[in-house]
């Protein structure tokens, strides 16, 4: 089967392909060595505050412990910049949201799983003045490092409630900054919000509130016009009970953005099979014990990457999971 099956169609044609699959030989056999070369991976992660790179170190130390193959965990900027390494041969596996990634996915992409969910989480100062998106017309928000994927998820939500982005009294300044940065610029008051895409709680969020109490937005009322204007399927997602959560607390949403494991599409097949298997049977212990976000790592839906193809070696490695 092709790793460039048809988006949709294709990713049945697989589910059912697991079923059915006969004389398909073991994952084993899918991970031998084929020689002697060094069995490496370079996984471009994130910030180093943010769960990508704590999620990728988790999947990094079991490859290596199952296989023996060595992985190196990259810190970068996030999802685009993580891209770009990819497609540039500086990296072999990567993170990213699934809306920077556009349909047609970049050329020289593919999919190992869809893995997880992050939360957009829009942070205020409790006692400043903004309660709500609109009220950051005027104002300063910092959407992320530019390299992110919450830089350009920000963009389209800022475009989504007809806030323009410049100078001036009625359009929003919009600066660049990993989290450490932004949430210090917030504390100083040199923004009004910080927009970061990650697990909830996040650490450094959370330090964060405890020194200078913050207010994470309620964005339900914005999700349908964002995934109307933008084209991406965003869904609603509730806010797990955290310190920096809206008044609301349970009832609070915002607006959830699933993460997919990306290869570059010239990675050996006995060098994805592994990770698959790391994902598909250690998945309870691949995410760091404080998130309470949504888990996708099961089998129906860790091949659901569409509109980006699955490795070629993805495809073999579930089929042995599940012929």
């Amino acid at each position: 089967m092709s790793g460039r099956a048809t988006p949709g169609a294709g990713r049945r044609d697989v589910l059912r392909g697991l079923a059915g699959a006969a004389g398909v030989g073991t994952l084993a056999a899918l991970t031998g060595c084929a020689d002697d070369r060094p069995r490496r991976l370079v996984v471009a992660a994130g910030d180093e505050r943010g769960i990508y790179i704590a999620f990728a170190r988790l999947l990094a130390d079991r490859v290596t412990a199952s296989t023996g193959i060595a992985v190196e965990v990259a810190r970068t900027e996030g999802s685009v910049d993580n891209v770009e390494r990819l497609r540039a041969g500086r990296a072999d596996l990567g993170l990213a949201l699934a809306d920077t990634l556009g349909d047609p996915p970049p050329d020289g992409v593919t999919a190992v799983a869809r893995v997880y969910e992050n939360y957009l989480q829009l942070v205020v100062r409790a006692d400043g003045p903004v309660r709500r998106l609109e009220d950051l017309r005027g104002r300063t928000v910092s959407l992320g490092a530019a390299g992110s994927g919450a830089a350009v998820t920000g963009a389209s939500l800022l475009r989504s409630a007809d806030l323009p982005v410049g100078d001036g009294a009625e359009r929003v300044r919009v600066t660049y900054a990993g989290l450490a940065t932004a949430l210090d610029q917030l504390r100083r008051r040199d923004v009004d919000a910080v927009l970061w895409s990650g697990g909830i709680p996040t650490p450094a969020v959370s330090a964060a509130d405890e020194a200078t109490p913050l207010r994470m937005l309620d964005l339900a009322d914005h999700v349908e016009r964002l995934a109307t204007s933008s084209g991406f399927p965003y869904a609603p997602r509730r806010v797990p009970p955290v310190g920096y959560a809206p008044a609301q607390g349970d009832a609070a949403r915002t607006v959830g953005v699933p993460n997919l494991l990306l290869a570059r599409a010239g990675l050996a097949d006995d060098l994805v099979a592994p990770v698959v298997d790391v994902l598909a049977r250690r998945a309870a212990v691949l995410l760091p014990d404080y998130v309470r976000g949504l888990q996708y790592l099961t089998p129906a839906t860790m091949i659901q990457t569409s509109p980006v193809p699955l490795h070629p070696g993805a495809v073999d490695a579930y089929r042995a999971l599940h012929g």
